[in-house]
């Protein structure tokens, strides 16, 4: 049996027509769905909705805001209970074909080898356009396989071997949780939890695949949108996450490296996102220091960047 996990906060809408999807899809799985301490009225919603639907699905009430990956984490020693062979995280603003379980699982019993698989993930909005197939880890960074190719364009053959598969739906054997129930790193509030994952297992000789056959559907980027800074924030966030992440994978020499080519990179979007030179050029600056200083995302890092953008205020020192 496996263990299906979905992460709500303020999502119920979303949350709901992900489960209407999942109450048609075929295969032996229960559902957790573990709500971040919802201030709105997710909980009452999500509880009713379930009373209603012939699904194995429960509600499980935490008690805050922990973000993605503690969220998961915490659903993962919840639902230990039930002796699952693999968890499969899902993101909560998604929706499934019906056979879209029984594809995974149909590989996964013929390549017990292969413990991290994933379906393609296609957008919501235009279904026949591939959002993620996995990916390759390159150094200092991954690159998106067949990301915005038309799905009639991708080659026929199945499974893809990738070295990253999405959080946004990730199916994991069981052997791969940790003796504390954990799955993802808890350094990170928000993003880049499955980067480290895939640089975690590549060291650990994991292999991965995406089953083309296997297919779901993605409102992209909707916890980000939900933000009033969403795009500068997203963009230092990323940035940021992904050089503390190679800081603990790469040589020191390995990593010197990736943070100049990052940063230098980084100026260009930064500047797409609304700043001038000076301050795209600052911004690059602070990143720089962050990734050699930081260890992680917090909660307060998440809200300062993303909601109200007090992170970037020494951007417009001197401005006046």
């Amino acid at each position: 049996m496996t263990l299906f996990i979905i992460i709500n906060w303020n999502g119920a809408d979303d949350t709901i027509a992900c489960l209407r999807s999942l109450e048609r899809a075929e295969g032996d799985f229960r559902v957790v769905v573990a709500d971040n301490g919802s201030s709105d009225d997710s909980r009452e919603r999500i509880t009713d909705f379930l009373a209603t639907l012939a699904l194995k699905a429960e509600l499980l009430p935490l008690e805050k805001n922990y973000g993605f990956a503690v969220g998961n984490n915490k659903a993962i020693a919840y639902a230990r209970k039930y002796n699952p062979d693999s968890y499969l995280l899902l993101n909560n603003d998604t929706e499934v074909e019906p056979d879209f379980f029984l594809k995974l699982k149909a590989y996964r019993d013929s390549h017990p080898e292969c413990k991290i698989i994933g379906p393609l993930i296609n957008y919501w909005s235009e279904k026949e356009r591939i959002w993620s197939c996995g990916g390759k880890l390159i150094f200092g960074s991954r690159k998106a396989c067949f990301r915005n190719t038309l799905v009639s364009d991708l080659p026929e053959r199945t499974p893809y071997p990738v070295s990253f598969v999405s959080g946004c739906a990730l199916m994991a054997d069981s052997s791969l949780i940790d003796k504390d129930g954990k799955l993802l790193t808890e350094r990170f509030f928000f993003g880049e939890e499955d980067y480290e994952f895939a640089l975690r297992m590549r060291r650990q000789g994991e292999k991965m695949a995406i089953v083309r056959d296997s297919v779901i559907y993605h409102k992209v980027g909707s916890t980000a949108k939900k933000a009033s800074n969403a795009s500068l924030g997203r963009d230092y966030m990323y940035y940021l996450g992904r050089l503390i992440v190679a800081r603990e994978y790469y040589s020191p020499l390995q990593f010197a490296l990736i943070r100049l080519l990052t940063t230098k990179k980084s100026k260009g979007y930064f500047m797409v996102d609304g700043l001038n030179e000076r301050q795209a050029r600052m911004l690059a600056a602070r990143l720089a220091k962050d990734a050699c200083t930081k260890d992680g995302i917090t909660k307060d890092d998440f809200q300062m960047m993303l909601h109200d953008g007090t992170y970037f205020d020494f951007l417009n020192e001197g401005d006046e």
